[in-house]
């Protein structure tokens, strides 16, 4: 779960006014070296350029430069090999777990280590990290290692999505799930789930205030604003990030009938409960995380297969996203506390005031 501390970086979605800005992310250059030995390579490869749900086609030039580790030690790290690897934004190295590591291939593993690139070292088949110890091991402490026993499995891609996002740059995100097919369904939870927190910190932001009842009024309307448009960014980012055409205006028109009640009726309930004094923080906070969230899920479900979600599962979609939200609602109130009675002053006597009413009840009567 995100922290207090990363609200830095949550609020930045709130300056995302500029589709053009949006979509040109999605379109940025992306290559990730996939290199490594030819039986384990060629099944990461599938798991990178297949998914279970494929709506719209890859988009654009494959991103993946790859390579079996005979050719890289050929290559000496120069020529067109050399250079296309020094250029490239990641390194991903396959091994076979079920294969001990040769001379040849730790010598190899070394010399590709000297390019101190972002790297991610995939075992398969195997939970026993097969690197030699000494100066291989020593030379990639810098690499992010995920184990695949089971590459077949049906969490495989999404444990090896996991470790690419975790080394590649942050910007290059979308753009990579766009291009490759097995990054999409990794990139769409991960995406939701921090524009749900970012929209659930500005709420508990914008709830304080509201605490004043002379701003109560502007508060809530401007809140309808931004999280609305947090919700619409958050749309557009999972229809690139799937490989649809990039004219923003056609995809919120497509989505918004899938969406129905879930992309409007929360921001009005949790504009509502903003009025209520006091005990309406956490179920506004929770609402606003809720409202994101399944907004999010459904629209990941229209892009991704084309699927309606029926009444039913949106139901249970919107009630397991209160749950979260109410989770998430808690631990941020908690530490606006936290930090509200160090600071002092009128944040220390509001928040004083909203931990006296949630320690009389109020908010669990609300929730339950």
């Amino acid at each position: 779960m995100p922290s207090w501390n990363d609200l830095g970086a949550a609020f930045g979605t709130l300056r995302e006014i500029d589709v053009t800005a949006i979509r040109e992310e999605s379109e940025r250059p992306v290559t990730i070296a996939c290199l490594g030995e030819q039986s384990a390579l060629t099944v990461v490869v599938g798991l990178l350029n297949t998914c279970a749900s494929r709506r719209y086609s890859p988009v654009g030039l494959n991103p993946l430069l790859i390579a079996t580790l005979s050719d890289v030690s050929r290559s000496r790290l120069v020529g067109d090999l050399g250079d296309s690897l020094r250029h490239a934004d990641l390194m991903l190295i396959v091994l076979d777990g079920r294969e001990p590591v040769s001379a040849r291939v730790s010598a190899t593993l070394r010399e590709l280590a000297t390019l101190a690139m972002p790297t991610v070292i995939v075992l398969g088949y195997t939970n026993t990290p097969p690197i030699p110890a000494g100066d291989t091991r020593r030379a990639f402490t810098y690499a992010h290692v995920v184990a695949l026993p089971d590459p077949g499995a049906p969490h495989a891609s999404d444990m090896l999505a996991e470790a690419i996002f975790d080394r590649l740059p942050g910007d290059l995100h979308m753009s990579a799930a766009r291009h490759l097919p097995g990054l999409r369904a990794t990139y769409a939870r991960q995406l939701i789930n921090a524009t749900s927190f970012t929209n659930a910190s500005y709420a508990l932001a914008s709830a304080l205030p509201e605490q004043i009842p002379i701003f109560s009024i502007p508060f809530a309307a401007a809140d309808i604003l931004v999280l609305t448009k947090n919700q619409a960014m958050l749309v557009y980012k999972l229809a690139l990030a799937h490989g649809a055409p990039p004219e923003f205006q056609a995809r919120i028109r497509e989505v918004l009938p899938v969406l129905g009640g879930a992309f409007v009726w929360r921001q009005i309930a949790r504009t509502l409960v903003g009025f209520v004094p006091i005990w309406g923080v956490v179920p506004k906070v929770s609402i606003a995380y809720a409202g994101t969230y399944s907004t999010g899920m459904v629209a990941w479900r229209w892009f991704a297969d084309g699927e309606l979600i029926s009444g039913i599962r949106l139901k249970e979609i919107s009630d397991e996203a209160l749950r979260i939200g109410r989770e998430r609602a808690v631990a941020l109130v908690e530490t606006a506390f936290e930090r509200g009675t160090a600071g002092g002053g009128t944040l220390s006597r509001i928040t004083a005031r909203i931990r006296r009413s949630l320690s009389g009840g109020k908010v669990g009567t609300e929730e339950r």
